[in-house]
């Protein structure tokens, strides 16, 4: 079994391994050495990356004990590898692990929730079984951050069998043997591989996002240490855009935002009045006729400019009046009649002019696959 180097000491970055096997995979060479400070896949957790032997570290996994590296070359058995761990990607990931560590065992302590599903991508995710609301999270993230003011000490232990049986500490697995357990005294314990920092005022800082009802519980977006400043600095500079923008200062910006859209849906709404008045306008050019009647709008025209231009028309109209406008590769449509239910001769039209649709109370609509000039004759001779 390769020895954990990165169980010792998370902040390794240098050490000497031993190659055992070479044997080629997907995408690159599975090597195994007799040790390694490289974390592999696991726990929610992306695998390290780095040099091993001047070869890239595309990926680590252990399988049955074996810790298997992927590179984009193969070593030699039995030669002596110089490895390398890209520390600015692990120590990212350490803050950001100790940080969901803080945070879940706060849920944990003061809502009972249980961890039951965590991803620490890009950005963290970790799902819990209880629903919880904003209010409850701000005073989770400043318990969370009150914990790594004190900079309290980031404590990994290997309990014996009985000593494990007498802990209270968080698992998603019953382990029994060889359990590793992150201790942050009073604020949390759970059993983890994963690197850790070692005090917890390396983090920084740590901030809850989002969240959102996720089967039953609540799925928690998350960032910490680095990856928690560079959101606030994303953030900041998008707030002040937006002040500058509205000409307001950038604690009054999201109010000036929502008169901003208040007033656009205002000229919104007017502006749609305007087109619907406008198309039942148009009835008054289009004159008498004893026979139906088709009318193309513009392309963009709404189902419900449609529907103004064909009430406003169809009591001048011997047959059916029909409102167009062209939607892509067919045409939508509104269809009335004054005389008679339009109702009961939609599906002939249909028929004829590839259509489908539907109505009541004496008004259709939906969409002809026939071109315009196909339509045209068709109501001609309705």
């Amino acid at each position: 079994m390769t020895e954990k180097l990165y169980n010792e000491n998370a902040y390794l970055t240098a050490f000497e391994a031993r190659v055992l096997s070479v044997t080629e995979g997907k995408g690159g060479y599975l090597v195994e050495t007799d040790a390694t400070a490289f974390f592999p896949e696991g726990g929610g957790q992306g695998a390290d990356h780095g040099t091993l032997g001047g070869f890239s570290v595309l990926d680590v996994q252990e399988r049955e004990g074996k810790i298997l590296h992927l590179l984009d070359g193969a070593p030699t058995v039995g030669e002596t590898l110089h490895g390398e761990v890209d520390f600015s990607l692990r120590f990212e990931r350490m803050q950001c692990h100790t940080g969901e560590h803080i945070v879940s065992g706060i849920l944990h302590r003061l809502y009972g929730a249980e961890n039951v599903g965590f991803h620490l991508g890009d950005i963290v995710t970790l799902d819990i079984d209880t629903v919880v609301d904003r209010a409850m999270l701000d005073r989770v993230e400043d318990l969370a951050n009150e914990a790594v003011f004190k900079n309290i000490p980031v404590e990994i232990t290997y309990p014996a069998p009985e000593e494990l049986a007498s802990m209270t500490y968080r698992a998603k697995l019953d382990l029994t043997e060889n359990v590793r357990i992150v201790t942050i005294e009073g604020v949390d314990a759970c059993a983890c591989c994963a690197p850790h920092v070692a005090r917890t005022g390396e983090i920084g800082l740590i901030k809850i996002l989002e969240f959102e009802k996720h089967r039953g519980g609540t799925r928690i977006w998350m960032q910490a240490g680095a990856r928690a400043l560079l959101d606030y600095r994303e953030k900041y500079r998008n707030i002040a855009a937006i002040g500058a923008a509205l000409s307001v200062k950038q604690h009054e910006s999201a109010e000036a935002v929502e008169r901003l859209l208040d007033a656009n849906a205002q000229l919104e709404y007017e502006f749609k009045q305007h087109r619907l008045r406008a198309a039942a306008a148009r009835a008054d050019g289009l004159g008498t006729t004893e026979g139906s009647l088709a009318v193309f709008l513009e392309e963009d025209a709404s189902y419900d400019e449609l529907r103004a231009l064909c009430l406003a028309a169809r009591d001048r109209v011997g047959g059916v009046t029909a409102a167009l406008s062209k939607n892509g590769a067919s045409y939508r449509y509104v269809m009335s009649s004054a005389h008679f239910a339009i109702e009961e001769r939609l599906s002939l039209i249909h028929r004829a002019l590839m259509g489908r649709g539907g109505g009541r109370g004496g008004i259709v609509q939906g969409t002809l696959g026939a071109s315009e000039e196909e339509i045209r004759s068709y109501f001609s001779k309705l």
